[in-house]
């Protein structure tokens, strides 16, 4: 969904918010064009007369829900995180010889600011992870589900990165009518959230609210080092807003803290994964989850991927590879957030990743696949072998009369910011108690 041969792309930045008529700047009564939703108006008098200035930008636009295109995304954070140059964990070169979940209790390390379950490492292994080698003490089941945590930790912000520069390349670049480079029929392709055109999008990083039962340390037996897993406190997620200011985010880290919110069907969204994984971690906070759950995310800073100049001339000529003047912008940004400096291994996964996500997304525009995405996506939690998160028809009830209770509370104004991390401790407790029901996803 790009420009013919090698031109130059260029970023078409989408309206940044709903603010007053295009005509004559009224800020009462606003409603966008209803074909390219690029252009504001306060009644049809308005845009009548707007419409000689505006008929030669204004055309075809695909306007694709948020809501059944993010599956996608997360479909492209799984596809990194199994892609080859991706380090192997040093937890997948030894036997773990310890029970670290799901029972085990956390640990305070005296020798490191950090407290976590303890996944303690032995002798080094010649078998593959997941295997019996690997961690003979319990069963296959459990052994997945460990695996699988461990596999998803790690990269996170360059994982990001790269799907947020995938979307600005190849959806932000596309543009209609008389404006398109050399084929008048091209269609301009834009995200929206319900009926807001999406304004904005980026990474942030801050806080997850999560338990030290939830978090990971590995210690080694041969010479007592001991690496802290993926760490709440240093968390990013892709955040998008709309041009009436509503705020969506995307999380797709929270699986290794054992938050297993996926995406089911992953073959209507990136078939060639499919055969390697049928779920993709994703939490997809919305109108919905805002409403009806505890606020989970605690930001300290975010950056803009859309609308950062550096980045529209960083994806100009990207259709094959970025220069390294590129990545020198994008190592820029990831420093930023992260106040670290980029390693040359996130550097180097960040090019790769990029690459190959502008390719998916450029095909799934070019042929309009995202047409036949789910509307509604299919969700599924995983849980330990024996936990169950189920509704009144399993006897779940405790969970959802605390969730009711809950929102009532926000309602009356009586869950302030203080509270929230009670509120979040009571849910995990709600949650806890679960888990004497039979184990099903």
């Amino acid at each position: 969904m790009t420009a013919i041969g090698d031109t130059p792309r260029i970023v078409y930045l989408p309206l940044e918010k709903l603010d007053k008529c295009s005509q004559c700047d009224v800020i009462s009564a606003l409603r966008l064009c209803s074909s390219c939703s690029e252009r504001i108006y306060c009644s049809v008098q308005c845009q009548q007369l707007d419409w000689p200035a505006h008929k030669g930008k204004c055309g075809k636009t695909d306007k694709i829900e948020l809501a059944s295109f993010y599956p996608l995304l997360a479909c492209l954070v799984e596809k990194s995180h199994i892609h080859p140059d991706k380090p192997v964990h040093p937890a997948f070169l030894h036997e773990i010889v310890n029970n670290p979940n799901p029972n085990c209790p956390p640990v305070n390390f005296p020798f490191d600011d950090w407290a976590g379950k303890p996944v303690i490492l032995g002798d080094p292994i010649s078998s593959p992870p997941g295997t019996e080698e690997w961690w003979p003490t319990t069963t296959p089941t459990v052994r997945s589900k460990l695996l699988r945590r461990i596999f998803r930790e790690g990269y996170v912000l360059p994982i990001l990165t790269a799907v947020c520069i995938a979307l600005l390349a190849e959806m932000y670049t596309t543009t209609s009518g008389s404006s398109a480079v050399g084929d008048s029929k091209q269609r301009r392709a834009r995200l929206r959230y319900m009926s807001s055109p999406i304004a904005d999008f980026g990474v942030a990083v801050g806080s997850a609210r999560v338990m030290n039962q939830d978090k990971f340390a590995y210690f080694r037996l041969s010479d007592g080092t001991l690496i802290r897993g993926q760490d709440p406190d240093q968390h990013y997620w892709i955040y998008f807003t709309t041009v009436r200011g509503e705020e969506i985010i995307l999380d797709c880290a929270m699986f290794t803290f054992n938050m297993c919110v996926m995406v089911n069907g992953i073959q209507h969204y990136l078939p060639q994964l499919a055969p390697i994984s049928s779920f993709a971690p994703a939490f997809f906070r919305d109108r919905v989850f805002r409403r009806d759950t505890p606020e989970l995310h605690t930001e300290r800073k975010r950056l803009s991927v859309l609308r950062n100049k550096a980045f529209h001339h960083a994806v100009k000529n990207s259709r094959h590879s970025f220069s390294e003047e590129d990545m020198k912008t994008f190592c820029t940004f990831m420093e930023d957030l992260s106040g670290k400096s980029c390693m040359l291994k996130e550097k180097e996964l960040l090019t790769t990743y990029a690459l190959s996500n502008c390719n998916v997304i450029s095909a799934t525009l070019e042929d309009r696949r995202w047409i036949r995405f789910p509307l509604t996506p299919e969700m599924a939690i995983e849980q330990d072998p024996g936990e169950s998160v189920g509704g009144p028809e399993d006897g779940s009830e405790e969970w959802f009369e605390y969730m009711k209770k809950w929102k009532k509370l926000k309602k009356a104004g009586k869950v302030g910011d203080q509270s929230l991390g009670q509120a979040f401790q009571a849910w995990k407790q709600q949650w806890s108690k679960l888990k004497k029901t039979s184990g099903r996803r």
